[in-house]
């Protein structure tokens, strides 16, 4: 979007009124054609400048529905544009968040303005101090309240000599409801998004947003499968506390997830003990860059295991296969399950029962150990629950 920022044609001090009511339609009518948060944002702070509302920076504070992540900042200036940041866990009870004015103007719903020009100004925040070496002049924080009641919000910071005017400040007063229908709206897509990735994987997360919520939806796919699994996990968990297994568990997920996440694949499924995971390919071609990522994944697991006392005294076991299967919605009435059905699937779970079988701890099929570059070893030969004949088991 190109939005003509010359304010020579503003007096100083004076707002264009027409292009706040102009801002505040677009806004109303969802920001078109943005389709992100930079445009959008981008599109805002443009069109005020343009009304003659100094801005030097703006600020959106969103708190998020997300596993490892508090809360997101939108910062922009005329220079620089979007930066985003994300808050970590545990950030908002630290003092760099308490000393300043954020949680003030969330808890109690009320601005807060602060004429850094002015020589009586209190200095009663951690940030004044920094916003004042940045020259900034005046700085205005306001609640963003959601329909539901949620609370977050969102700064504006001047430049100007005398900071804001009266009636830039009242043009602020105007665009902030819009502000925080827009900000509603784009957190319910970014929630969503955050959890069906959380809870179902990134692909299928993705299919559900894009409308793939009937029976029997889906697709076939071709992917190097990983399964993985706890050794020994049935007899730790008859002799361990509720509490204690499901913090063994995460301790050892923390250590495998990553690995296999880095080098492209996707958890598909938490299963107990173990997780179902896959490297999609689009090709015979690329099944041997899938192989490797996945077998890759599993070294630096072990590693990454290793390294921690937990290590000790746990250890996993992985089998590695590749083919096609579907890839899709079933279940009944209104619980539905996106997962992975299949031949393909069935023989990698039957693949990890060998490694106990045949005493490894690593095994692959005979398309994986075909694709590799280094041939693994033959383990033995073993026999799958709903296969025909004995079949080949390699180890890495």
């Amino acid at each position: 979007m190109t939005v003509d920022t010359d304010t020579t044609a503003v007096p100083d001090g004076k707002v264009d009124q027409e292009i706040i009511s102009d801002l505040i339609d677009w806004m109303i009518d969802g920001a078109p054609p943005s389709a992100n948060a930079r445009e959008i944002i981008e599109g805002i702070c443009n069109r005020l400048i343009a009304a003659g509302v100094p801005i030097a920076r703006f600020v959106l504070f969103i708190y998020t529905l997300h596993p490892n992540i508090s809360g997101r900042r939108f910062a922009w200036t005329p220079e620089d544009g979007l930066d985003l940041a994300e808050a970590r866990m545990g950030l908002f009870s630290t003092e760099e968040y308490t000393n300043n004015p954020l949680p003030t103007v969330i808890d109690t719903r009320t601005p807060v303005r602060r004429k850094l020009h002015d020589p009586d100004c209190p200095d009663d925040y951690k940030i004044l101090g920094e916003l004042r070496e940045r020259g900034i002049t005046d700085y205005f924080l306001q609640p963003l309240v959601f329909t539901t009641g949620e609370t977050h919000a969102v700064s504006w910071s001047s430049k100007a000599e005398k900071g804001f005017s009266d009636e830039a400040v009242a043009a602020l007063e105007r665009v902030y409801r819009p502000l925080a229908r827009l900000t509603e709206i784009y957190m319910l897509r970014l929630n969503a998004a955050n959890l069906l990735s959380v809870y179902v994987g990134r692909g299928s997360g993705d299919q559900i947003l894009q409308g793939r919520v009937h029976r029997g939806d889906g697709e076939e796919i071709q992917a190097v499968i990983l399964f993985v699994d706890i050794a020994n996990f049935t007899m730790m968990s008859n002799t361990m506390a509720g509490e204690d297994i499901v913090g063994m568990l995460n301790d050892v997920f923390d250590a495998l997830v990553p690995p296999v996440e880095e080098a492209g694949g996707e958890i598909l499924k938490f299963l107990g003990d173990g997780f179902f995971a896959i490297f999609p390919i689009s090709g015979d071609e690329d099944i041997a860059v899938a192989a490797k990522a996945a077998t890759d994944a599993v070294d630096q697991g072990e590693a990454a295991l290793a390294a921690l006392p937990i290590g000790e005294s746990v250890a996993f076991r992985s089998a590695v296969h590749c083919g096609r299967f579907h890839f899709g919605n079933i279940g009944g009435a209104n619980r539905l399950d996106f997962t992975a059905i299949g031949r393909s699937v069935n023989y990698t779970a039957r693949l990890l029962v060998s490694a106990s079988e045949l005493g490894q701890s690593r095994v692959l099929s005979r398309r994986i150990a075909d694709a590799l570059q280094q041939k693994p070893a033959l383990a033995g030969e073993a026999e799958f629950k709903g296969f025909e004949g004995m079949q080949k088991v390699y180890s890495f």
